[in-house]
């Protein structure tokens, strides 16, 4: 067996559960599927157990970055959990405004902590999609889904590329 010489930060498992559960998000809401008239719909979306599965591994990564002193990663991945679990448990439009509104609260913490930008633009990212999903379930429109597959493939994109960074070194963290 190798041992590492370093061990890995869990910010980056937590990075790369988020980018796992905002790919089928997005594409869901960006393609969405056919039904038997062949129209295009968008209703139902990924499967509630992997957001429920998912979240809660995301709150597994909390308590690592709890045991590795990290408040805000312990705080933020937190929250994502607890999101992105009750989301999968049907959580209504004002639970996930709700969730938006702390995540804009992290974006100011991140920003007084002069935390890398990359984990700014992704607590960004991850208020848009969950400012739009309330907004949708309170506003009607049939554009909605469009905006939230945008925001959840920039989410899936700067998570997948910010876990990478962090797990290979070989891409800059700014």
């Amino acid at each position: 067996m190798v041992e590492c010489q370093k061990c890995l930060d869990p910010t980056s498992f937590g990075l790369f559960l988020v980018a796992t559960i905002s790919l089928p998000l997005a594409l869901w809401n960006l393609i969405g599927k056919e039904n038997a008239a062949g129209v295009t719909v968008y209703d139902g979306g990924p499967a509630s157990m992997a957001f429920v599965v998912i979240g809660l591994l995301i709150i597994v990564v909390a308590m690592l970055a709890y045991k590795s002193d990290s408040n805000f990663g312990f705080i933020v991945f937190g929250l994502v959990g607890a999101a992105v679990t009750l989301s999968g448990l049907g959580a209504d439009s004002y639970t996930a405004l709700a969730f938006a509104f702390m995540f804009l609260l992290a974006i100011i913490w991140s920003v007084l902590a002069k935390t890398p930008k990359n984990l700014s633009l992704i607590l960004v990212t991850t208020t848009l999609v969950f400012l739009t999903v309330g907004l949708s379930g309170l506003i009607a429109g049939d554009y909605w889904h469009w905006v939230i597959g945008i925001c959840a493939l920039f989410n899936f994109l700067f998570n997948i590329f910010m876990a990478y960074a962090l797990a290979t070194e070989k891409l800059p963290v700014f």
